[in-house]
């Protein structure tokens, strides 16, 4: 949020109102789906991608053309899944601040869906940068989208992080049993 903030003084000090007025368009959007969802337990994928995608156009003020970000698989089966709310946020900012807050290149992040009979896999990805330091967090995220998943999949949704061929990936699997509105 603050970031985003940021980036939109940016924009209304060079005299960029109209790239100033899309990002308060969408920090509006952002905000909205927040306060929304916190009164649901579930949304459909499809609104929860378009969360991210709002999230990272937002980034994309700060990061500018070095933010590269693949979305792979959003086929329809995979947009009308039900899943918690804010759940892909978390890891679309982890994925950020391990490749580009740290990094001055060009970024490469991916997020990436497999829709199967038994559930829905959502993995998120981006290189890992040897040597370089990345700012401690708190270590909140993942420990918070773990605790969620155990509590409203009652331990069926799993949550794996591993590092394999020079990237770092987080794992989301989501039982079919919730999958619930449309794609069962």
């Amino acid at each position: 949020m603050f970031n985003a903030l940021n980036a939109l003084s940016a924009l209304v000090r060079s005299s960029e109102s109209d790239k100033a007025l899309g990002a308060i368009e969408k920090l509006s959007e952002l905000l909205r789906y927040a306060l929304s969802s916190g009164e649901k337990t579930w949304v459909s994928m499809e609104e929860e991608i378009r969360f991210v995608q709002d999230y990272l156009s937002l980034q994309k003020l700060r990061f500018g053309d070095r933010m590269q970000v693949q979305i792979l698989g959003a086929e329809d089966k995979v947009l009308a899944c039900s899943c918690p709310p804010l759940l892909l946020q978390p890891l679309m900012e982890n994925a950020l601040r391990h490749d580009l807050e740290c990094y001055k290149g060009v970024g490469d992040i991916v997020l990436a869906f497999h829709y199967s009979e038994r559930g829905l896999r959502c993995i998120v990805s981006n290189p890992v940068h040897e040597g370089l330091t990345v700012k401690a967090g708190f270590g909140l995220g993942l420990k918070t989208l773990r605790a969620r998943l155990a509590s409203l999949y009652q331990g069926r949704a799993r949550l794996h992080t591993a590092i394999e061929a020079g990237r770092f990936g987080v794992e989301l699997f989501l039982p079919r049993e919730h999958q619930c509105s449309g794609c069962c």
